[in-house]
């Protein structure tokens, strides 16, 4: 099975390049953004209250405004009941800050549920830990932050970045890990118990 990308009205980071077997769900005004950039979702999904129009040729679900989803939240469903595990959110950043908050809050989901996800801006790179490690890499001197999300991790370990730490507890109300620095293009970071919020910078 291949990636689903899923395109947001918010401001689109990066570039997508789909392979045979991935597939394109715009969550609705990122269906005008992926029309901008020449590229047609296989699905369109939301309230549509966001984009401009119905369009004809695309398969389209349509959900009430009022409702307890975000269309992000919804276009990850019907991913996932399409059999997909592994996700790239564009267009889920900028603009209104509550909606980036949910599509963090969207990344711990699919690390509770066994998939994984990252969230792309332009500036950088947003993902979530669940009980486990995982290695960062990027230029040395790139920031890179660590934070509790959801509740207290415990057992945090960070190594490869200036400020470094040693199976520590943080919680999710003092941000100890704001602007880390990677030292030498590697970082990584464990939690033994808990979920971690982690924000690459792709440029300092």
């Amino acid at each position: 099975m291949g990636k689903c990308y899923i395109v947001g009205a918010g401001d689109f980071g990066g570039e997508i390049h789909p392979e045979n077997g991935d597939i394109v769900i715009a969550a609705d005004g990122g269906y005008d953004s992926l029309l901008s950039r020449g590229i047609t979702p296989d699905v369109l999904i939301g309230d549509l209250d966001s984009t401009h129009g119905v369009p004809h040729g695309v398969e389209t679900h349509r959900f009430p405004v009022r409702k307890d989803d975000t269309d992000m939240f919804i276009a990850y469903r019907e991913g996932r009941a399409r059999g997909y595990r592994d996700f790239e959110l564009h267009g889920g950043t900028g603009g209104r800050e509550d909606h980036t908050f949910a599509n963090y809050a969207l990344l711990l989901t699919m690390r509770r549920a066994g998939d994984t996800g990252v969230l792309v801006s332009d500036a950088s790179r947003t993902y979530v830990l669940l009980n486990e490690e995982r290695t960062f890499r990027g230029a040395a001197g790139t920031h890179i932050s660590v934070f509790a999300f959801g509740g207290v991790a415990h057992g945090v370990t960070i190594r490869g970045a200036e400020y470094g730490a040693e199976n520590i507890d943080m919680t999710p109300d003092y941000p100890l890990g704001v602007s880390n620095v990677m030292k030498n293009g590697d970082m990584t970071a464990s939690v033994s118990d808990g979920a971690l919020l982690v924000i690459q910078r792709l440029f300092d």
